[in-house]
């Protein structure tokens, strides 16, 4: 008897370390992955099993139970503190645990990571999802913020009624967890300023363009050119002004619609719509995107060439055409 006691406490001990060292190789090893830093909010009197799901729910950890059991098993349970947390990208779900249990609340910066081409909506939409800013809040600060042409002279060419769209630079930023929307914006503001060419206004003269007008352009180009030719894409659509040919872009009938698709139907081109440029001639009142440096450098340079159509094949390769008839049997060819 006294063997068989022994057998059986001996199994259920190698059981529960081999639970706990599966959960120790679980929130060691490889974290849950996600771009930036993010920002999670601990509220006070919150337990454990709350903390763990809500991380998981998050995309913080992988294992809500896991994150549990280890926290109960190293005595981090107890004690959580209540506050705001930075959690580094790649931070595994051990460290974060203790972090939260030695009250490492937020006193450092944030990286937050802005894409090419995104619109104000989604970065609101990034910031609210990173723990940063509430849903709305960027957005409201945009459409409020008040246009101060002396310190930012290019914001002079914007026409009235337009949005700050596509003045919003697209890089990396560094802001603290107290940074309010409208000091985002200022920085992203200055940040076009700066990496804008010093000779921009000259050069989009030269192509008979004001500034906002080449943003606007260049955030189509950044849209349509998923395969790093920019250049020969905006030479597309300049061939397309210079000879009063609508643009008619499918980005822009996806701005129209807060749609992302790759073909649009007929009936979304007919919509009615100042952006929709299957509907318009020239250019939209508008950039419809925050266009990086090589979108707007490729928009003041575009490639010389005769081409008025183009199309991405699956492969995302750009086929350019001279013809419509040429286009659709491009489109016969690759897409249908």
């Amino acid at each position: 008897m006294k063997r068989l006691l022994f057998g059986c406490i001996t199994v259920l001990g190698v059981a529960v370390l081999l639970a706990i060292g599966t959960a120790f190789w679980a929130l060691s090893g490889s974290p849950v992955s996600f771009q930036d830093d993010i920002i999670i909010s601990i509220e006070r009197g919150q337990g454990t099993r709350s903390i763990t799901r809500m991380l998981q729910s998050e995309g913080v950890v992988r294992h809500a139970r896991l994150t549990e059991l280890y926290a109960r098993v190293t005595g981090t349970d107890t004690g959580l503190q209540a506050g705001r947390y930075l959690i580094p990208a790649g931070m595994p779900a051990a460290e974060i645990m203790r972090k939260i249990h030695s009250g490492d609340a937020v006193f450092e910066h944030i990286r937050v990571t802005i894409p090419e081409g995104w619109m104000i909506n989604e970065i609101d939409a990034h910031l609210a999802g990173l723990g940063i800013y509430a849903d709305g809040d960027f957005i409201r600060a945009a459409e409020d913020y008040a246009r101060d042409p002396q310190r930012f002279p290019l914001l002079a060419y914007i026409p009235p009624q337009v949005s700050i769209e596509g003045y919003l630079f697209p890089q990396t930023y560094f802001i603290l967890a107290e940074t309010e929307p409208a000091e985002l914006i200022d920085r992203m503001l200055a940040e076009l300023h700066r990496s804008l060419p010093a000779d921009i206004e000259e050069r989009a003269a030269e192509q008979g363009m004001t500034v906002h007008e080449v943003l606007t352009l260049a955030s189509i180009v950044q849209k349509e050119s998923p395969a790093g030719d920019k250049h020969g894409i905006a030479g597309v659509f300049w061939n397309r002004l210079q000879r009063r040919i609508r643009l008619e872009s499918d980005a822009t009938v996806n701005y129209v619609l807060g749609t992302r698709n790759l073909q649009p139907t007929f009936a979304d081109t007919a919509v009615q719509h100042p952006y929709n440029t299957y509907r318009n001639f020239g250019l939209p009142p508008g950039p419809i995107g925050n266009p990086g440096l090589e979108a707007i450098e490729a928009t003041l340079d575009p490639d010389e060439h005769d081409y008025l159509f183009f199309l991405h094949k699956p492969t995302r390769e750009t086929v350019f055409s001279y013809t419509f008839a040429e286009h659709l049997d491009a489109k016969r060819r690759y897409l249908d």
